[in-house]
């Protein structure tokens, strides 16, 4: 089990501030809050942090299917 995992602490859903005003996506105001929450989420998959304005959201990275 990776560290940033295992040092996790809360749920998902209390890092996320709420849906982005301008995409409508889950968002973030950290992308260290983004990261941990994909890992949380999605252990399995890789997904990276990307900046839409003020806030941060997640998306998959290229090639993976699923």
């Amino acid at each position: 089990m990776k560290t940033a995992i295992r040092d996790f602490n809360g749920s998902p859903k209390n890092l996320s501030v709420g849906k982005c005003p301008d995409c409508g996506k889950a968002s973030y105001l950290s992308r260290r809050d983004a990261k941990h929450a994909a890992r949380a989420m999605f252990p399995a998959l890789h997904h990276r942090p990307v900046k839409c304005g003020q806030r941060w959201h997640n998306e998959r990275m290229r090639g993976e299917t699923r």
